[in-house]
């Protein structure tokens, strides 16, 4: 059976996914809810995206609305 290295460090994931952005990553955030807001373009094409604190707050402040909203549905 084959295994995978996982490293927990935040040293080896790269910067950050959105073009023009190089700065070290904050948060790991699934494609389809950074794609959603429309605001952010992103360069690479992993399920996965890394964001850096400055790009994590755009994300935040652009999906506060929506949060709110599932956190009233519940």
């Amino acid at each position: 059976m084959k295994h995978r290295d996982i490293s927990l460090s935040s040293e080896d994931r790269g910067g950050c996914s959105i073009s023009g952005c190089n700065n070290s990553t904050k948060r790991s955030i699934p494609r389809k809810r950074v794609e959603k807001i429309g605001e952010l373009t992103l360069q690479d094409s992993n399920r996965k995206v890394n964001l850096c604190s400055d790009c994590y707050r755009i994300f935040k402040k652009a999906t506060k609305k929506d949060r709110t909203m599932e956190s009233l549905g519940r």
